[in-house]
C-alpha cells in the first residue's frame, strides 16, 4: 500500500495494477494468503517477488530489507558474491559523497566552490538536501582518503568509477576540481556522481559522469527522484 492505493474488497484488497495501465482495478492483494495477483496482466507473487519486480532487488536484498522493517535479525544469511560487491561499492560511494560534501561545506579548500554556488542562487538548504560536494583539484585526494584512512582497495574504487588506473599502473581520482552532484537511486543510495568543472579556463569537459558500473546505469536514474518520490 506504499506504492498502490488499495481498497477493501471483501476478504481482499483491490487497486490499479502497477505493472500495466488499466482504468478498472484488477490487482488483488490477499492478506490471508500473503500474495498479490493481477487478473489483467497475470503478474503475481509474494512480498519478496513484489520487491524483486518493483524495486529491482535480488532475493537476499529483499529478505534483509523486510527483516529490517519487521525488526527480525538474520543470523545465518550469506549474501551472494555479486551482492557483496554491490554492498561494498555502495559503502565506497556513500563515503565519497560524505567526503565531497564535507569539503564543500566545512573545509577551506571548498570555499571557492561554495561561494560560486551561493552566487548562482543555490541555497545552503539545497546544498544540504541534494548533498552537493566538491572534489579537490588533486590527483589522489579521494583515493588517499578511501584507501589510507578507510581501508578500501584501489580496485574497489575503480569498480565504483571513482578512480582510474593510469598507463603506469598508478590510480588517480576521476573527479578533480569539480562541484559534485551525487546520483541517487530511487531508494536513496548513492550509485554514481556527476561533476561540473569549477575553473572556467579548464580544458577538460565541463561535465563528466560516473561510467556505467554494477550500480550506476544512466538510463535508470532520474535526478532528484529519491527526494520527490
Amino acid at each position: 500500500s506504499q506504492q498502490v492505493a488499495l481498497k477493501k474488497a471483501g476478504r481482499n484488497f483491490k487497486g490499479l495494477c502497477p505493472f500495466h495501465e488499466e482504468k478498472t482495478p484488477s490487482f488483488i492483494v490477499s492478506a490471508e494468503r500473503q500474495i498479490f495477483k493481477c487478473f489483467g496482466c497475470s503478474e503475481g507473487g509474494d512480498v519478496y517477488s513484489w520487491l524483486m519486480k518493483r524495486e529491482g532487488m535480488e532475493f537476499g536484498e529483499a529478505l534483509r530489507f523486510l527483516a529490517q522493517k519487521a525488526g527480525v535479525e538474520l543470523k545465518d544469511f550469506r549474501p551472494s558474491g555479486d551482492q557483496k560487491i554491490k554492498e561494498k561499492l555502495l559503502e565506497v560511494n556513500h563515503l565519497a559523497a560524505e567526503f565531497y560534501h564535507y569539503l564543500l561545506t566545512q573545509h577551506s579548500l571548498g570555499k571557492p566552490a561554495l561561494e560560486y554556488l551561493l552566487k548562482r542562487g543555490i541555497t545552503k538548504d539545497s546544498i544540504r538536501l541534494f548533498k552537493l560536494g566538491y572534489s579537490v583539484n588533486q590527483w589522489q585526494g579521494l583515493t588517499d582518503y578511501l584507501t589510507k584512512k578507510k581501508g578500501y582497495k584501489l580496485s574497489e574504487l575503480e569498480q565504483a568509477g571513482l578512480a582510474i588506473k593510469g598507463n603506469g599502473g598508478r590510480y588517480y581520482d576521476r573527479f578533480r576540481g569539480r562541484i559534485m552532484f551525487p546520483l541517487f537511486d530511487h531508494r536513496g543510495r548513492v550509485v554514481g556522481f556527476a561533476g561540473r568543472v569549477l575553473d572556467p579556463e579548464a580544458k577538460e569537459a565541463k561535465y563528466i559522469n560516473s561510467p556505467e558500473t554494477v550500480l550506476y546505469h544512466k538510463s535508470l536514474i532520474l535526478y532528484g527522484l529519491e527526494i520527490t518520490k
